[in-house]
């Protein structure tokens, strides 16, 4: 892997990252002082806080593209690194669990993006989307911890299985000093 495309990854995640932080900062304080004002655009009825919720998820969805694609790249290398480190065998487990938390992240900033449309929609409507962000968080969660609890079992078992083979050779080296 060449180290410009290393240098121009990290460059781009990191610029995206205080990009989206910085856009949502201002969007938020624009919306603290300016939301709810009501005006005509195009002979449509509007308020600056649904203009404003407009151009949030724009945001979201175009820098969360560039924050989610980088680091899967980096997720990738990560997982490869610490497999290799801590003799874990595959990096499979370790990406399954970059790739849940990244998700979690993703759906709140999904939910975060989608909040200033919900109140154009029937509350039916909100409720069900919210059911399934909700179930969509449970799956990724649960799959998360389940993929963290099957590492730590087997390292677990590869601990038990460790110390068992010490204390019965320290068991046969007693058995076969009390002989001699």
């Amino acid at each position: 892997m060449e180290r410009e495309e290393l240098r121009n990854r990290i460059r781009r995640l990191l610029g995206s990252s205080i990009k989206l932080v910085l856009v949502l900062f201002i969007l938020t304080i624009l919306d603290a002082v300016f939301g709810g004002l009501s005006f005509t655009f195009f002979g449509f009825q509007t308020d600056t806080s649904e203009v404003l919720g407009t151009i949030r998820l724009i945001t979201i969805v175009y820098y969360g593209y560039w924050i989610l694609r980088d680091s899967l790249f980096f997720l990738d290398i990560l997982t490869d690194v610490l497999a290799r480190k801590f003799n874990l065998g595959s990096s499979g487990n370790l990406r399954r669990i970059g790739l849940d938390f990244l998700y979690l992240i993703s759906l709140g900033l999904g939910w975060f993006g989608l909040s200033p449309f919900l109140k154009l929609v029937p509350d039916i409507v909100v409720r069900a989307l919210a059911l399934v962000f909700l179930l969509l968080a449970i799956v990724f969660l649960y799959d998360l911890v389940k993929t963290v609890y099957s590492i730590l079992r087997l390292s677990y078992e590869s601990l038990i299985d460790a110390l068992s083979e010490i204390i019965g050779r320290l068991t046969e080296s007693d058995k076969s000093k009390d002989k001699h």
